[in-house]
């Protein structure tokens, strides 16, 4: 891959800036030289000229959308080891939690867009209601012996793709590769992934997962809390940068995200950047600032990647998934959201007849309704006619399980 074009710009952007440290991102680099295989190029065309199609008919399709999609994940250590398959299983976990709260906005520190929100009037935060699970049925065979059926879908040492960046094996998962790559690059992935040919987010060994790691993975400061993966699989879902191409006069064709020349990085002040009479969202995933400084997404990025995900979504492989206690999440619809003076939560089995419990959480963490289903329904209603607008997350646990989903709370 020719990365010269990326490092040139990492360089430039640093010196305007002012920062010290830069991420790096390989997916223009990468786009680039793919964008140059005819039959790549053919593809991704058609891919992009569905999805154009199908945003033009739906823009709101998370309010549309009842029920949650479940992503099949792989993940593959290629220069790992054996030895190491526990602690390299739980760091593959460890990265899939992140995604998933990120992406679903369950995430902790969003907590900051409170204070943050006022330098961007009209800016909403975004999410999507998607679930990565790493998948525990049906692996594919003759890829690495030491794949358990039954057990996570972990490979180590796995010569992924004979060191390409698809792999027609594992055609249908969201693959997420670890290896080697150039210095200064932390990853890439295709803009606008498909996971019918075994594509891939690709990863350095030291910017996947978050906390100590394992002998030779540990993720270094200050890209060590799995925001990078975060970061590349926005691309996947067909998120560009915030800047786009570069320039005022660039877009990422997201309207809610303000014009900007370019990435910022280290840690700013949120409002304390500006571009093109603008104010950079800094806090944004698809910028560069250091892990801990990202942390949302806006509506309409979160619109984008879903609509996108419509377009892609067939690709996956449905029969990979079997951990029961995210099937058992998907017996839940709740709408509408977002929600005026009322929430329906409706079950098509039984467990909201077994003393499950719901609870409330503004974005502060604080309980604001802590309640129990009527046990004779197995439809609920919840009133939310005495919350102020904004965002909540609503946790539904029995004794067998627990799930959490974003609401908003919105009246015209």
């Amino acid at each position: 891959m020719n990365f010269k074009i990326t490092f040139l710009l990492a360089f430039l952007f640093i010196g305007f800036n002012g920062y010290a440290q830069q991420r790096t991102c390989g997916t223009d680099a990468f786009m680039q030289e793919q964008m140059n295989n005819p039959e790549f190029r053919a593809q991704y065309e058609a891919r992009q000229a569905k999805f154009e199609e199908k945003l033009k008919q739906n823009k709101k399709t998370t309010s549309n959308r009842r029920m949650t999609i479940y992503i099949p994940v792989a993940v593959h250590f290629v220069e790992g080891n054996e030895a190491d398959r526990a602690c390299l299983e739980a760091m593959a976990q460890n990265q899939v939690d992140v995604l998933n709260n990120d992406f679903r906005g369950t995430n902790e520190d969003l907590s900051q867009w409170n204070d943050a929100s006022t330098s961007y009037p009209g800016i909403n935060t975004g999410a999507l209601d998607i679930q990565f699970i790493i998948a525990t049925q049906n692996h594919p065979a003759n890829t690495d012996p030491d794949l358990i059926e039954g057990e996570k879908a972990v490979t180590i040492g796995y010569n992924w793709g004979n060191g390409m960046d698809h792999d027609a094996n594992w055609s249908g998962y969201m693959n997420f590769v670890i290896r080697t790559l150039e210095p200064g690059i932390l990853g890439y992935s295709p803009l606008g992934g498909s996971p019918a040919a075994g594509a891939t987010i690709v990863m350095a060994k030291s910017f996947f997962g978050s906390g100590d790691g394992c002998t030779g993975h540990v993720p270094q400061a200050p890209y060590d809390l799995g925001r990078t993966v975060t970061h590349e699989l926005g691309h996947f879902f067909n998120l560009d940068h915030t800047w786009g191409d570069g320039g005022c006069g660039s877009d990422d064709y997201v309207e809610d995200t303000p014009n900007i020349t370019g990435p910022t990085g280290g840690c700013p002040t949120a409002g304390s950047v500006t571009m093109c009479g603008n104010k950079s969202l800094t806090m944004n995933f698809m910028d560069y600032v250091n892990d801990a400084c990202m942390y949302m997404l806006t509506e309409g990025q979160a619109d984008r990647a879903l609509t996108y995900l419509g377009v892609i979504e067939d690709e996956y492989n449905t029969n990979v998934l079997s951990v029961e206690e995210f099937e058992a999440e998907k017996v839940f619809a709740i709408f509408p959201n977002p929600a005026d003076n009322e929430i329906m939560i409706q079950s098509t089995s039984n467990v909201l007849k077994n003393g499950a419990s719901i609870q409330l959480f503004d974005m502060l963490g604080r309980i604001v309704k802590d309640d129990k289903f009527d046990s004779s329904l197995e439809q609920e209603k919840v009133d939310v006619s005495n919350l102020n607008e904004g965002v909540y997350l609503l946790k539904i646990a029995s004794e067998n399980f627990s799930t959490t989903k974003k609401i908003v709370i919105k009246r015209n």
